[in-house]
């Protein structure tokens, strides 16, 4: 039985909750993994582009079963980013905040792209993602800014970029974001889209992440 959050269970809800924008993006060292955003604008891409297999997930910060994804297979995919094997793209959705009427989503899904769009590591990008759901608050209405700014701390992110998270600076409009991100997986998986969701972007189709040597099995053939 596959366990996920699913779109189709909840209320939608598209909310930015932000004040400003943070200009520019990352820029690639060719000799360290890091991060950049992706084309669209709405993912955040972990890793050396060329990596030889490529993924995206689909992610929403409150949902338990992305939890989970993180708790198993988190370490896994540090090291394999780390290693130049993989690049991921992480594509935040914020539906969970219309089903409990809270911001949660939207303030970490902002939080994701100040982080990715400065000029950080990405095996510290990694551990954020990991502190974030490791710390999901999952009865309340989740961190505050300052919250979140200091999971970033703890993750090898900067001061400054950490003091951009506690000031509310928007890296990203989490509406269009939200909205765009959707449409991408409601045409990934259009039977039944939930999070998490992997998607092989060379092979242009959903990772069965009922098979737990998923992973692996990947860079087999890769």
């Amino acid at each position: 039985m596959r366990y996920w959050c699913s779109l189709l269970a909840v209320f939608l809800l598209a909310c930015a909750g932000c004040t400003r924008e943070v200009a520019g993006t990352a820029q690639v060292d060719r000799h360290h993994p890091g991060t950049v955003i992706s084309a669209d604008g709405y993912g955040v891409v972990v890793g050396f582009p060329n990596a030889p297999v490529q993924l995206e997930t689909f992610i929403e910060p409150q949902c338990p079963h992305c939890a989970e994804f993180e708790s198993a297979y988190g370490d896994k995919l540090a090291g394999y980013i780390s290693s130049g094997r993989l690049v991921l793209t992480y594509r935040p959705l914020t539906f969970i905040d219309g089903a409990k009427d809270n911001h949660y989503s939207a303030r970490v899904s902002n939080a994701l792209f100040v982080v990715g769009r400065a000029a950080i590591s990405a095996s510290a990008y990694q551990e954020f993602v990991q502190t974030l759901y490791k710390h999901q608050d999952s009865r309340g209405d989740g961190p505050s800014n300052d919250g979140i700014a200091d999971m970033a701390r703890d993750s090898g992110v900067s001061d400054e970029v950490a003091a951009r998270i506690a000031a509310g600076d928007s890296g990203v409009d989490v509406a269009a974001m939200d909205e765009a991100n959707t449409t991408r997986l409601n045409s990934a998986e259009p039977d039944d889209p939930g999070t998490p969701t992997v998607y092989d972007l060379k092979a242009r189709q959903v990772v069965d992440l009922q098979d737990p040597g998923w992973l692996d099995n990947l860079f087999r053939s890769a």
